[in-house]
């Protein structure tokens, strides 16, 4: 996994040897801040320019600090939409509770895996995931 921090325009300086042997991206920005979110969608498209010939990259958008929900400055609705957008699984998490966050890993090793070919429908040659 690749982290990318998304403060100012650090994120426009992501290279393509920064990726080398990074498997798959969680996308992750607060569901407490607006601009977070508007980050993590530039963060997004500089990672894919900056991988060029890889337009699939395995990568998951997470909204985290769910346990601030009374906070919340970015729907569901609206996270979910770009994520469905970018054709990517949306889930939410809480390092504070631990709410999600295994299943975090757990859907981009998913992604990743299938990215791979090492997931099929073939029962003989199926991946099992414990």
């Amino acid at each position: 996994m690749f982290y990318v921090r998304y403060q100012q325009d650090e994120y426009s300086s992501i290279s393509r040897n920064a990726s080398v042997g990074v498997h798959g991206y969680a996308l992750v920005f607060s569901i407490t801040s607006r601009s977070s979110f508007e980050n993590v969608i530039k963060i997004n498209e500089a990672l894919l320019n900056a991988l060029g010939d890889a337009p699939d990259v395995p990568r998951v958008l997470v909204g985290s600090m769910k346990d601030l929900g009374e906070e919340r400055e970015v729907s569901f609705q609206q996270a979910q939409s770009l994520a469905s957008s970018l054709r990517l699984p949306y889930l939410e998490c809480s390092s504070k509770t631990g709410e999600n966050v295994a299943e975090v890993f757990h859907t981009l090793l998913k992604e990743i895996e299938k990215d791979d070919g090492l997931l099929n429908d073939k029962e003989e040659d199926k991946c099992v995931i414990l």
